[in-house]
This record gives structure tokens, sequence and C-alpha cells, in this order.
């Protein structure tokens, strides 16, 4: 594949299949307009994994993470996978079937607004990764940074970040001793009225905006590989830190 160039200003996203993994989407939020589609995971009164086709958000959080992500790359194929429901945690069976599904479903990225630091998790989150860097799914987490046990963020095939106030809307670093290797914006677009501080913030925030520039580099180079996105993202970072020394 030609060495992609640093130049996305044509790009939109277009036909990029990313799956958001969260609390669902209100795709009829001004921030998103709407959804190429959505599913929900729970949990059974039997303790089973439940699979249905309610992706409402009653939280805002995922429809704040695909305000983002609709803002940065507004013609992804985005796909609301809801894990959450009244609160934002969850059991490692319900987020496993949801990002084993979105492998299944061949999307092109998955956005993961979260993780875990049981240990126990770590195989089977790591064989997850495994299974979609074979399929060709561009797996982006988020965590606190040099957070060496938070997964799947930390695992290999795995593009970790972390948010920083340093880092603008269009900003993003690299930390190259750091488990968590990226940085990136900890907000998501503003609310009109409410000042920025009173909207959500915070790690799981940044993850969405390396999504979304992704998507954009997808869109352009369809059989991007981890590696090759790992290698833009950090040439990419080290051309903003020196321009802005």
């Amino acid at each position: 594949m030609t060495k992609p160039q640093d130049d996305l200003s044509t790009a939109t996203g277009a036909g990029v299949r990313v799956a958001l993994i969260d609390s669902g989407v209100n795709a009829q939020h001004s921030h998103v307009g709407f959804v190429a589609g959505g599913v929900g995971f729970s949990l059974a009164a039997d303790g089973a994994v439940q699979q249905t086709d309610n992706y409402e958000d009653r939280l805002g959080h995922g429809t704040a993470l695909a305000g983002i992500l609709r803002a940065k790359a507004p013609q992804v194929e985005l796909y609301a996978v809801k894990i959450f429901a009244d609160r934002l945690a969850v059991s490692i069976a319900v987020l496993a079937a949801a990002l084993q599904w979105a492998v299944d479903q061949r999307m092109q990225l998955i956005n993961l607004s979260l993780g875990t630091t049981n240990p126990d998790h770590r195989d089977r989150l790591a064989a997850i990764v495994t299974q979609a860097g074979a399929a060709g799914t561009l797996l982006v987490a988020s965590s606190p940074p040099g957070q060496a046990e938070v997964l799947p963020a930390a695992l290999p095939g795995v593009i970790g970040v972390a948010g920083d106030d340093r880092c603008g809307w269009t900003d993003h670093t690299y930390v190259a001793d750091d488990p968590i290797a990226f940085r990136a914006h900890p907000c998501p677009r503003p609310l009109p009225g409410p000042a920025q501080a009173r909207n959500f913030r915070g790690h799981s925030f940044a993850s969405a905006h390396i999504s979304a520039l992704l998507a954009l580099l997808v869109e352009q180079y369809p059989g991007l590989t981890f590696s090759e996105a790992k290698e833009y993202l950090i040439r990419t970072a080290e051309v903003k830190m020196q321009k802005s020394e």
C-alpha cells in the first residue's frame, strides 16, 4: 500500500464502518443526525447474554462520543452498540459479546471508551483483539495514561488513547515509553448554552477523536493495518509537536 499521506482534508469517512460500543446513540441529536444501524447487549435474568435491536441512549455518553465522530468524519457508517443501560459499568460477558459482534460484522473500526483492570479478562480480550486484527478491524480504546493493566487499551494490537488538556480539538500527541501511547482532546463537542466544563469530559472522549481521524485515513486506504495506522499516528503527532515548538 502507498504510504498514507498526512493531508486528509478531503476525506469524510464515507463508507467506513465504525462500531461505537458504549451507552447507545440518540440518532436524532443535532450532533449525530443519523446512524447506519445498531444493536444492544445485556444480561438476561438467567445470566446469559441477550442481543436486541434497542440502542436507545439513556445516559448521553455514547451520543456525545458519536457527536465527535460525526463532526470529524461526517459520512462514517456509524453503528451504535449499546452495552451500558443505567450506569457506565458492564460485565465482561457483555463486553466480549459486543466486541465479537463488531468483528463478525466486519467493522473497520471499533471505538471502545472503557476498560477493565481485571487480569482474569486479559486472555479473553486478547483473543478478540487477535481476531480483530485478522479481520482487518482497528480497535481504539481509552485509558488513563501510564496504565499497563487497563484492558484492552494496553494490549498489543490496540490503539490506546488518553485525554490531555494540552491537546486541542485537532491535536494528538505520542508518548513512546507509555503503554497508552497516544493523547487527544478530552472533551466532546460543546453544547449551545452550557459551559464546556459542565459537559462530559475525560479520557473516554479522547479515543473518539483518534477513531474519527483513523476513519478518514481508512476511507483513503481501506486495507489499513494496525501497524500502518500506528505509524501514521506517530508520524503526524511528531509533525504537530514540531510545529508547536
